[in-house]
């Protein structure tokens, strides 16, 4: 017999621009860095500033994105590696 584990989710819901997945057919970048935005945005959801473009790298991908009045995650766009000086975010 299984273990069957159960557990809830999250309630953190990401939505995206049509511009992200243009952008990501173009560019071919990977979807890595989504888990790790969504963990990043689930453990400082208070202290993220709301309807502002914000990046978040992992060195291999950077995904651009938002925080709406309804605590959402909305991507942007996004691109293979990360900006060249500084990024607003980097995940450690």
């Amino acid at each position: 017999m299984s273990v069957i584990i159960s557990a809830k989710a999250p309630s953190i819901k990401i939505t995206s621009k049509e511009h992200f997945w243009v952008s990501g057919l173009k560019r071919a970048f990977e979807l890595s860095a989504l888990v790790p935005l969504y963990v990043y945005v689930l453990n400082n959801i208070d202290n993220i500033k709301r309807n502002a473009d914000l990046e978040f790298t992992i060195g291999s991908s950077t995904i651009v994105y938002q925080i709406n009045k309804n605590d959402e995650i909305q991507l942007i766009t996004g691109w293979v590696g990360q900006r060249k000086g500084n990024s607003k975010k980097k995940f450690k």
